[in-house]
């Protein structure tokens, strides 16, 4: 017999050997059993699912002539050796990528007025159906509608979204998943099992990774793999035929990035272009790997880890080198990276320069104190240019045996045993001088008002010359015409009254000049200056490790 690929070879001949898609096996063998059969399936998925293989699995137990209780075909009446061997008169397999026309669809229509020859059904399977052109499709409604009794139609495809809808309203569709890492790795051990070929677990897993859910893509490596090692399937072979890294250089450069060992990363990263491993791949395997162990930090379940023992244990313990949060942001820094790094003539340097990054990340921890720094320097900060007010550490009362307090200044002791009976009795004296400098500051409360609400007028009255007393303010505004400024004066007025209630009698003189800037040379310095914080501020090392912790600046401000 001539040699068969491993695909081929190892095609599920029965339901129950069909990979991952248990939803639409069992569906399909009850229909069976219960004869209620639809004239037109549509079987969709990514390609190596098993649309096909379904559809042929589907035909023979609809003809099979010794059909099994549970609704499995028999493979050995002479309808299923026919199908199974691709030479039934009864079934016949379209491709229709290549056979898209109308006049293929017309062929069809003749055709499956005939009865069938052998078998009880005559089937056509046609492959890749979004492949049909719009008029082969609408020539082909009418008889997928009302189809003859003896037939039935049996679509695949890759892309539904390409079938017009009069189509698929005409289907009972099936769709086919994606095959877990899980299913393709176990079914490759077996057909590795059944053929005694040497195998480790860990490259199986690579293997279906490869696959990305296809077992045919996964066969396929698999036969590639077996040719190329003896008959063995080790991790070598796979680092050999598929470019990949080793393992421990890619969990290295993960353990230094959770570590902030950047020297370390790099080392690994320059080890994997030495050998010759695919850049590409290896940052792609890292943000699979990032991805297990994001999930078990988070869910601390190992369920959801799709990986070999030897594997998984592994992830575990690294999950612990940080928080899930630091995981979180490294798997989103990581997958941005890899989108460069793919299409980039320079990966090496983009490769390493995202591990030296990642490895100057802070963590939560380091957040968490440079918020407390943030919030002890506020405390801190002059207001109104004063120095903050230093608060003295209240005495701790204890109950039962006391310690004996240290040593303290007669002042401070004074201090500590004083108790004033009411808060009257705390009040001090206001020395003259304070009391009068309090009393010739009332118009530069009122400026204060239109800091935030106004802060033009604010900078007006700012630069205009004022005398201030106990009884009385005056201010002398510059104006080009006096005539523009008497209405104002009026308002200013009002406003200042409202604001005194009274306590100071308010007048305006004029003083006419040009135009000049709104704000004093004073005001200007200190907008200066200001700005010149601003930009310390946002210059500064801890706002910039905040922005690179993902947090964006709103605002800043330096008064």
């Amino acid at each position: 017999m001539a040699y068969q690929v491993v695909a081929r070879k190892w095609r599920p001949q029965r339901f129950d050997e069909v990979v991952g898609q248990d939803h639409v096996t069992s569906t399909l063998k009850y229909a069976i059993l219960n004869k209620r059969t639809a004239p037109v399936y549509l079987f969709t998925g990514i390609r190596g699912t098993g649309k096909t293989t379904m559809a042929r699995i589907l035909v023979k137990a609809l003809n099979c002539t010794d059909l099994q209780p549970d609704g499995e075909p028999c493979n050995k009446c002479e309808c299923c050796r026919e199908i199974s061997e691709g030479r039934s008169p009864d079934v016949v397999e379209i491709d229709g990528a290549s056979n898209n026309s109308v006049d293929d669809v017309r062929d069809i229509k003749e055709n499956i007025s005939y009865s069938p020859v052998k078998s009880k059904f005559k089937v056509y399977i046609i492959d890749e159906v979004h492949m049909l052109s719009k008029s082969a499709f609408n020539a082909l409604l009418k008889t997928l509608e009302e189809p003859p009794a003896h037939s039935i139609f049996i679509l695949a495809t890759t892309d539904p979204q390409k079938i017009p809808t009069t189509v698929l309203s005409r289907c009972q569709r099936y769709d086919l998943k994606r095959l877990s890492l899980d299913d393709v790795a176990h079914q490759l051990a077996k057909i590795l099992d059944a053929e005694q070929k040497e195998y480790d677990m860990a490259a199986l897993y690579a293997i279906a990774r490869e696959g990305e859910g296809s077992m045919r893509d996964s066969q396929t490596i698999l036969e590639q793999l077996i040719t190329f090692g003896g008959g063995k399937v080790t991790e070598n072979e796979i680092s050999m035929i598929l470019g990949a890294s080793d393992k421990n250089q890619l969990r290295g450069i993960i353990e230094s990035i959770a570590k902030h060992d950047s020297t370390a990363a790099v080392s690994f990263a320059r080890d994997i272009y030495k050998s010759g491993k695919s850049i590409e791949k290896a940052a792609r395997d890292i943000l699979s790997l990032l991805h297990e162990i994001l999930l078990f930090s988070e869910l601390g379940n190992e369920k959801f880890i799709e990986a070999p023992a030897e594997e998984t244990e592994w992830i575990k313990s690294c999950s612990e080198l940080a928080s899930t949060p630091d995981w979180t942001r490294l798997f989103r820094f990581w997958n941005d990276e890899y989108e460069g790094i793919k299409s980039s003539d320079f990966a090496l340097m983009l490769f390493e320069v995202a591990v030296i990054t990642a490895c100057s990340f802070p963590t939560m921890n380091d957040f968490r104190n440079f918020a407390k720094n943030i919030s002890s320097a506020a405390s801190t900060m002059p207001q109104n240019g004063q120095p903050a007010e230093k608060k003295t550490a209240e005495p701790v009362k204890t109950v039962g045996n006391q310690q004996k307090p240290e040593p303290e200044t007669a002042e401070k002791q004074s201090i500590i045993e004083e108790k004033p009976e009411k808060t009257e009795k705390m009040q001090k004296p206001v020395p003259d001088n304070v009391e009068k400098a309090e009393k010739q500051e009332l118009w530069r409360d009122f400026t204060e008002t239109f800091k935030e609400s106004d802060p033009f007028l604010y900078g007006r009255l700012q630069s205009w010359p004022y005398q201030e007393d106990d009884k009385s303010v005056s201010v002398t505004l510059t104006v080009t015409l006096s005539s523009d400024g008497e209405d104002f004066a009026q308002r200013l007025k009002s406003l200042f009254d409202n604001f005194s209630k009274g306590r100071k009698a308010f007048s305006v003189s004029f003083e006419k000049g040009e135009n000049k800037s709104i704000f004093t040379e004073d005001e200007l310095h200190r907008m200066e200056e200001i700005e010149k914080r601003k930009k310390n501020m946002i210059e500064s090392g801890a706002v910039k490790a905040a922005v690179q912790m993902g947090f964006e600046i709103k605002g800043v401000s330096a008064e």
